[in-house]
């Protein structure tokens, strides 16, 4: 069933289709839900005006269109980066797998608009290297970064990452650094200048993500401390088959891997620090998950053990959305 995945040709596109229906089936039965932690930025009230009210077959559409656009993108992005030795589909078949580990995940949220420009962020830091207009590209990363986090609070974490990605990437020139700091303060200037015009400075506050700490997770069903254990158990050989691999790669793709590596590792804080989204905040795992794990089904020459974690995946989604519901 990899194999189906491991095709670099244009039909992986319409094999991660037919996967998104079958992990997502449940949708057929019960339109998708709706979270909109308050607070957390104007995402919130996008979806809450314009995405709400929608019947229940355009929100699996509006579900279905993001997920499969930014498992797609994501895909493509790294594929043209030359991040695999050979290239493939299963990083679009993995992101897709885990937008069904959890009921939680198959919900419309910030977090899943949020992923569409964090991948939109990741493509353009890729490109930072040898770049001949470097100031552009930063002060347009830095935009869209301010823009994210203005429209969904917790993915502020996006700042330790985008400067990480700089420091890497590009030698150290003062210049660069500022134009990119501009580029994020700069959204953030225009609607508090905005607020002040029209003598709303009383709601500056509500535009500035504010952290709150906290345990995101009650304590752990079976079930669910069986997908925790079924992730970890598949990052252990994914993430050996990539260290196996990026050695063998240029200097390049070894900086992008970084940048991959420590999006997972500041990622995995939102939940915690920013409880008042819930668990909704660790929607964001999945683009760098789902990266290293594309290494697990990419590489092996022998697709046995594979196909037994492609399967079992799919028996946890079942699970996990058809048995238990919402949690």
């Amino acid at each position: 069933m990899v194999n189906l995945f491991r095709n670099k040709s244009y039909s992986g596109i319409v094999f991660l289709a037919l996967l998104f229906l079958v992990v997502h089936a449940h949708f057929f039965v019960e339109a998708p839900v709706i979270t909109t932690p308050a607070h957390s930025g104007f995402f919130e009230v996008l979806i809450q005006q314009y995405i709400q009210p929608l019947p229940g077959y355009l929100l699996f559409l509006v579900y279905a269109v993001l997920v499969l656009l930014q498992a797609i993108r994501f895909n493509l992005a790294l594929n043209n980066a030359h991040m695999f030795q050979q290239s493939g589909y299963t990083t679009g078949m993995a992101y897709i797998l885990l937008t069904g580990f959890l009921p939680g995940w198959s919900h419309i949220n910030a977090a899943l608009l949020a992923n569409t420009f964090i991948i939109w962020i990741f493509v353009k830091l890729i490109r930072l290297y040898n770049n001949p207009a470097p100031k552009t590209l930063l002060f347009n990363i830095g935009l869209i970064s301010g823009g994210t986090i203005l429209s969904y609070h917790p993915s502020i974490t996006l700042v330790l990452v985008i400067f990480f990605a700089l420091a890497v990437v590009r030698p150290f020139r003062s210049a660069e650094w500022l134009v990119l700091l501009i580029g994020v303060i700069f959204p953030y200037y225009i609607v508090a200048a905005f607020l002040f015009i029209t003598n709303q400075t009383n709601n500056i506050s509500g535009i500035l993500p504010h952290l709150q700490l906290a345990w995101p997770l009650a304590i752990p069903a079976y079930w669910l401390g069986i997908t925790i254990s079924y992730v970890l158990l598949l990052f252990i050989p994914s993430f050996y088959f990539w260290q196996l691999h990026v050695n063998r790669m240029v200097i390049q793709i070894r900086k992008n891997w970084m940048i991959v590596l420590v999006l997972l590792l500041v990622s995995l804080f939102g939940p915690f620090i920013f409880s008042y989204a819930g668990r909704t905040a660790a929607f964001v795992w999945i683009i760098p998950l789902s990266a290293f794990l594309a290494n697990f089904f990419l590489y092996p020459k022998k697709t046995g053990l594979s196909n037994l974690f492609f399967w079992l995946a799919l028996l946890l989604i079942f699970h996990n959305n058809w048995l238990l519901g919402k949690i």
